[in-house]
């Protein structure tokens, strides 16, 4: 008795949920096409589908980049020469100097400085 009365349920739900989704239409594709007025009209003629106005949209603003980057490269001033750097002053007797420097590799040429630089490490 359970199991038939489980079976109808069962089956009864089946059927109204195959006639539920029969009955769906998610927004199909049975919508007609819009009427265009106005310039709607003229651009719609030259690009149909929602696609094709996206392409040239996303055309007419790369094109327009790129004419303006054109134009600043033509119209661009010149550059200015780079300002000349005073030389800095040379390290005193007993300072390390900078890594970077251009002293730092004669530095590193006596075995007395080599042992100051370990000492820096060191402390």
């Amino acid at each position: 008795m359970f199991a038939t009365l489980g079976r109808r349920t069962a089956l009864h739900a089946a059927r109204r949920t195959a006639q539920q989704q029969a009955k769906r239409r998610m927004g199909g594709g049975a919508a007609a096409a819009p009427e265009w007025t106005g310039i709607d009209k003229v651009v719609r003629g030259y690009f149909p589908k929602d696609e094709d106005m996206v392409v040239a949209i996303s055309g007419g603003y790369f094109g327009l980049f790129i004419l303006f980057k054109i134009k600043s490269a033509l119209s661009g001033s010149p550059e200015e020469a780079a300002p000349v750097l005073a030389a800095a002053p040379a390290a005193s007797a007993g300072a390390i100097p900078d890594v970077d420097s251009e002293e730092f590799g004669a530095f590193l040429e006596s075995e007395e400085n080599v042992a100051k630089l370990v000492e820096s490490f060191e402390k």
